[in-house]
């Protein structure tokens, strides 16, 4: 993982981020990005906007039989506000 400034890029052989917006509107929408890149200036922003955000790694379809009980698991993040 390489982090520069406000960016955090992933290797090309690891899966893309899924980045949820919740937003605080009568419908409570939900936009979802999937994106290589996550851009924290544009998630400041949602959360200055009373949005919530949701950030995990985007998972492969097909899982593999090779992963154990003991194996550790990486936890997504969630912001609610700043």
């Amino acid at each position: 993982m390489v982090l520069k400034s406000n960016l955090i890029k992933v290797k090309e052989e690891d899966p893309l981020f899924q980045l949820f917006f919740l937003k605080n509107d009568e419908d409570q929408s939900i936009e979802v990005l999937e994106v290589e890149e996550i851009d924290f200036t544009e998630v400041k922003k949602r959360l200055d906007q009373g949005e919530s955000v949701f950030i995990t790694r985007k998972r492969k379809q097909k899982q593999n039989p090779s992963q154990t009980v003991g194996e550790e698991v990486i936890e997504p993040w969630y912001f609610s506000h700043v």
